[in-house]
C-alpha cells in the first residue's frame, strides 16, 4: 500500500490535494495537521509520501523538520504559497529538502512529484 499524509491546517487545501492525488490513482490519502497526530499515522501507516503544507505555522514546521529527519527527506513534498517562496524554500533547500510545489498548485506538476517520490527507493 502506497500511504500518504497531507500535513495542513488549510481544509480546502487538504480537500483539493486529495483530490488530486484521488485522480491520478492514490487513495490511501490521510489528513494531518499537527505532529503529534502526524507522528502517530506515519508509525501506523509506513507512509510513502508527506506533503507537508508550508503555510503551517513556524514552530509546526520546525517540529516536523525534527521528527522527519534525514532518512525521510526524500520521501517529503513541500507546498509553497507563492508569496513566501523565496525565504521558505530557500531554507528548506540548504537543509538538503528537494520537492516542492508552489501554491496554486498546477495538478500535473504535484503528479509528477508525487511519481518521482513514490517510484524511488526509500531503503
Amino acid at each position: 500500500m502506497r500511504n500518504i499524509i497531507i500535513i495542513s491546517k488549510n481544509d480546502e487545501l487538504q480537500k483539493q490535494l486529495t483530490t488530486m492525488l484521488a485522480r491520478a490513482g492514490y487513495s490511501h490519502v490521510y489528513p494531518s495537521y499537527d505532529c503529534t497526530k502526524t507522528l502517530s499515522l506515519a508509525y501506523r501507516l509506513n507512509p510513502k509520501l508527506i506533503i507537508i503544507d508550508m503555510e503551517l505555522p513556524n514552530i509546526i514546521l520546525e517540529d516536523l523538520l525534527r521528527l522527519f529527519s534525514h532518512p525521510m527527506k526524500k520521501i517529503m513534498l513541500f507546498i509553497a504559497p507563492y508569496s513566501d517562496i523565496d525565504a521558505n524554500l530557500l531554507r528548506l533547500i540548504k537543509r538538503g529538502y528537494s520537492h516542492f510545489v508552489v501554491h496554486p498548485i498546477a495538478e500535473q506538476l504535484l503528479i509528477n512529484q508525487v511519481k518521482e517520490i513514490m517510484n524511488q527507493d526509500n531503503s
